[in-house]
């Protein structure tokens, strides 16, 4: 990971986009410290879809806790089956 100031980015975007399109994420620094982030399109999208992942995990696991006793849990397939028939 390569570290820029942002000085350095507004000067030469082009030379910091050539890095984050080459797989390599850039830091840039505002005042001496870390202020963005810039990577490749594709590595964003994957971290988007992280993130999503780790949330619905969060929500999931809440409504878990205060499931009631008895409740049958659906096997990734019958979930998957539910969703399809919601969609519609």
């Amino acid at each position: 990971m390569q570290t820029l100031t942002s000085a350095k980015v507004q000067a030469n975007f082009g030379a910091a986009a050539d890095i984050a399109k080459g797989g390599e994420a850039v830091t840039i620094t505002q005042y001496g410290r870390p202020a963005l982030m810039l990577f490749s399109y594709k590595e964003g999208e994957e971290l988007l879809r992280l993130r999503a992942a780790a949330e619905l995990n969060r929500y999931l696991e809440g409504r878990a806790a205060t499931m009631p006793a008895g409740v049958k849990e659906l096997s990734p397939d019958e979930l998957n089956k539910l969703i399809h028939e919601l969609r519609g």
